[in-house]
């Protein structure tokens, strides 16, 4: 009987080790991943990507990374751009959406364009930021058809980026189209 007791015992805190030593080695405990050896599956397609908006950048935990400009699917009615982290050609990070499921319709018409893209510490954490200024075009016509800026900011921890829509509906409210350049919203910021 008791070492029946016994066999149970050591059966018990085996297994239990065992499911305990899965979980880190899964990655459910997310602050023992390396957010930089990560991932997540997704295959580019070359020719989306946005060669001129896309750059090697030291982003803090994430290490030497490059960061990806992606085209919308031209099959695909209103998508928006997408951002992403490469590491050894894989996407180790998906940048969140600004609107539901990547969609403009609800939004300002059609991605024409990224203008621009900078990496600055925004909020003064000592920690890489990413700004990005992004054309957009509403309709036909002469005014319809010119592109119209709008700024996305995506704010960095050492594990993520949060889209910053305060930020983001501030600076729409306060920055004329016309003035809206990586400058100008650096210099708003800093003396907000």
């Amino acid at each position: 009987m008791r070492k029946r007791v016994f066999v149970t015992v050591i059966i018990v805190l085996v297994l239990g080790l065992s499911a305990c030593s899965s979980k880190v080695n899964e990655g459910e405990d997310a602050s023992t991943v390396d957010p930089s050896t990560v991932d997540l599956n997704i295959s580019l397609e070359e020719k989306r990507i946005i060669q001129d908006q896309s750059f090697n950048v030291e982003l803090g935990d994430w290490g030497n990374v490059k960061f990806i400009s992606y085209e919308p699917d031209n099959s695909i009615d209103f998508e928006d751009v997408s951002f992403f982290l490469t590491k050894e050609d894989k996407v180790i990070y998906s940048f969140p959406y600004y609107c539901e499921e990547n969609s403009t319709e609800d939004y300002v018409g059609l991605f024409d364009s990224v203008a621009a893209v900078d990496f600055y510490d925004v909020n003064n954490d000592n920690i890489k930021d990413v700004i990005v200024i992004i054309n957009y075009v509403t309709g036909a016509g002469p005014q319809g058809m010119t592109p119209r800026p709008r700024a996305r900011i995506f704010l960095a921890d050492n594990k993520k980026f949060t889209l910053a829509t305060d930020l983001i509906d501030d600076i729409t409210n306060n920055i004329e189209e016309k003035d809206l350049t990586i400058d100008s919203i650096c210099e708003y910021l800093k003396n907000k």
